[in-house]
């Protein structure tokens, strides 16, 4: 239970502030404990790191699997997604993926990874169900595209435009998702993406 609770406190601070900038005293200061205690759950800020990410990702996966499962079809599972990643990154700062990529390189290639694999064949079976619903067009190769936008989305995780601040890491995605799907789309797609985006934005 103690160690939850020191990895719960010790995230709210990565995502906050980055993982460069919190040391294992402001962690234990935050939570009124000695860094003793947190030793004997955590060998070292990297473990914590680590753990985090790993929490994050099964999170991740679950909800991907949920998304798909409550989707009417292939284009509501994107927007379910999204509305998902919005919830997540919300109060993301961007440096975490800095302070992942160079001072925790394990916890980040566990990220890059993920989205290698798991993302791949996620966005590949979405892509899969939309030429079978007949949203996405018949001529369009899953491989291809999935392998495009896993690259997509870890480009935006390393993106200076991100990283400096200049917009926001839901912003940048949705920008991307929204000209992805209108090219892969079908006339009876686009009407979905509309009716989608209507709902999610009523006026």
């Amino acid at each position: 239970m103690v160690d939850k609770v020191i990895l719960e406190e010790a995230e709210k601070l990565f995502l906050k502030f980055g993982m460069r900038s919190v040391t294992m005293d402001d962690i234990a200061k935050h939570l009124g404990m000695s860094k003793k205690t947190i030793y004997a759950h955590y060998k070292d800020k990297n473990q914590l790191v680590m753990e985090m990410i790993s929490n994050t990702l099964s999170k991740e996966e679950c909800n991907m699997d949920l998304c798909r499962v409550k989707a009417k079809d292939a284009i509501e599972e994107i927007f379910l997604t999204m509305d998902f990643l919005k919830e997540m990154i919300s109060s993301l700062n961007p440096i975490v993926f800095y302070d992942l990529e160079k001072y925790h390189n394990e916890a980040y290639k566990l990220l890059m990874s993920f989205h290698e694999n798991r993302i791949y064949n996620c966005v590949k079976a979405c892509l899969e169900r939309g030429i079978n619903e007949k949203i996405f067009r018949a001529d369009i190769n899953p491989d291809i595209l999935a392998t495009a936008r896993t690259a997509q989305i870890n480009w935006v995780f390393q993106a200076d435009l991100v990283r400096s601040g200049r917009y926001s890491m839901y912003n940048v995605i949705h920008e991307l998702t929204t000209h992805f799907l209108f090219g892969i789309c079908t006339l009876s797609g686009h009407v979905l993406i509309n009716n989608y985006t209507n709902r999610n934005n009523p006026i």
